[in-house]
């Protein structure tokens, strides 16, 4: 997670900010899952990144592993930009958003937390959530985006 996969989103954001069409001064890093993950990481380590949002962000990891909890709530610490994090309620785990929102409103730091409800029938359509019903999360998405990257 703090490596190859990291170092790879890095050296995009690197690229994309090179292209004469990007404006370098209004990028936002997305993510789902363990793409979620990279993008809390990748805000936190390019602070030119004007926001974040993280779809259920080590939802399926963060119950079996202490140092992702320790990794991501460190993250959590230093982030600067403001941070989306979005999960259904029948995702794997709500717990890494909970935990996470938590950690960031107990520093005073721009974030939103939306725990949808359920979607489809098991924890797996939940955690597809992203893929499975765009129009669910798209107004909260954008309207988040348009608020942190627009000005």
């Amino acid at each position: 997670m703090t490596s190859d996969h990291l170092n790879d989103a890095l050296a995009g954001l690197g690229f994309l900010k090179t292209l004469p069409q990007v404006d370098a001064h209004r990028i936002a890093v997305v993510g789902h899952s363990f793409g979620g993950q990279i993008t809390l990481l990748a805000a936190e380590r390019d602070s030119t990144v004007r926001a974040a949002v993280a779809f259920a962000a080590a939802a399926n990891s963060w119950d079996g592993s202490a140092e992702l909890r320790v990794a991501l709530l460190d993250t959590a610490r230093k982030i600067t930009v403001p941070i989306m994090l979005l999960q259904t309620s029948n995702d794997y785990s709500v717990m890494p958003g909970r935990a996470l929102a938590a950690e960031m409103a107990r520093l005073s730091k721009p974030h939103v937390l939306k725990i949808y409800p359920s979607f489809g029938h098991t924890a797996d359509d939940g955690h597809n959530l992203v893929y499975l019903d765009i129009a669910r999360w798209e107004k909260d998405v954008f309207r988040f985006l348009d608020e942190h990257v627009r000005r």
